[in-house]
């Protein structure tokens, strides 16, 4: 089975049952937990995860142990952010014309040649990324 990438705005979803693609976000997940995929991130995703839902829920603990929880159930591997990989950002990111994090998640999946999974239409237009409900349309 190959990587999957997932965008932040995937574990935001997830994690926040108000936002309109909770359900189909946390289907992901468990989609991917039972099928044991691969699952990698860039290491700053953790942070931008949990403090966007830090800035949700107006909760700055529930932000990081959310962030924290969700990252751990899927052993998402956190890919670092060294200077190949930022080479590698700039390049997708420009080729793209994608937005800077945007470029992050990009190379990321690049990398490992697996899949990128985006709420971000950015992502689906610019870089192939697939929604959650196209992944899981895709891989049954």
């Amino acid at each position: 089975m190959s990587a999957v990438t997932l965008d932040g705005s995937v574990w935001i979803a997830a994690a926040d049952a108000s936002d309109v693609f909770h359900s189909k976000s946390r289907e992901l997940l468990l989609a991917l937990v039972t099928r044991g995929h691969d699952v990698s991130i860039p290491a700053f995703a953790v942070t931008e995860v949990a403090c966007a839902l830090a800035r949700r829920l107006r909760v700055p603990a529930a932000g990081r142990q959310l962030a924290k929880r969700g990252f751990a159930a899927l052993k998402a591997r956190e890919l670092p952010m060294d200077a190949a990989f930022l080479t590698r950002s700039t390049v997708s990111g420009t080729d793209h014309f994608l937005r800077g994090a945007d470029a992050l998640y990009a190379a990321a999946a690049e990398m490992e040649g697996g899949a990128l999974v985006s709420w971000d239409g950015e992502h689906q237009k610019r870089a192939g990324a697939l929604s959650p409900a196209a992944w899981l349309v895709a891989n049954p």
